[in-house]
């Protein structure tokens, strides 16, 4: 069985990780854990909240495949809770260690803690955000949709699906180019494509 878990804090982004969740949702070996500085109910940007399972202290961190990072409502919350940036120290390893997917303004909080030194990322940060926090490393930063270096997965908001895809495919779940494509606006879709039929 394979472990992944998703960190919450105050204003976590939902939408922005809801795609790859997906994904990981209908993969028999996969297993879900919402982690966070405190086991307690969470409250999302768009007001949904999320119950953390368990408390950085419940888990060995270096134990799981994957480390999701939703996007940030208000990135200085969470910044300004040390345990946070403690908890991801710990990646911090040349030794064997989660893929970290990390979605919009998170990689703030890889960037405190030290992870992004020698990373290069992209992320829907501020442009006055890297001025007013200079531990970001900015000459790392990517304008790209996605970006993967040294194992951590960077995106912006808008490129949800696309951060799925690539998150997914380095976890070696096959994922089509078409997943969640939008939809086609040539032609109209015939009934006999909108009919589904269970597979199982």
């Amino acid at each position: 069985m394979k472990r992944f878990l998703v960190m919450l804090y105050p204003g976590f982004c939902n939408f922005e990780i809801a795609a790859l969740t997906e994904i990981l949702a209908f993969q028999d070996d996969w297993e879900m854990t919402t982690v966070a500085a405190e086991s307690k109910a969470y409250t999302g940007e768009d007001s949904m909240v999320v119950l953390a399972q368990k408390d950085f202290s419940q888990v060995v961190l270096l134990d799981y495949d994957l480390l999701i990072l939703p996007g940030i409502d208000d990135y200085h919350v969470p910044l300004s809770d040390v345990r946070n940036a403690a908890f991801l120290a710990q990646l911090k390893t040349a030794g064997k260690r989660p893929i970290i997917a990390a979605m919009s303004s998170s990689p703030i909080l890889l960037a405190k803690a030290g992870l992004l030194a020698d990373t290069k990322f992209t992320g829907g940060i501020f442009e006055e955000t890297y001025e007013n926090n200079p531990f970001i490393p900015k000459q790392n930063l990517v304008r790209q949709p996605v970006v993967s270096d040294n194992g951590i997965i960077s995106s912006s908001f808008q490129f949800f699906r696309e951060f799925a895809i690539t998150v997914a495919r380095a976890c070696g779940i096959k994922v089509g180019d078409s997943f969640l494509e939008p939809a086609r606006k040539d032609r109209p879709y015939t009934a006999e494509e909108l009919t589904y039929h269970f597979e199982g």
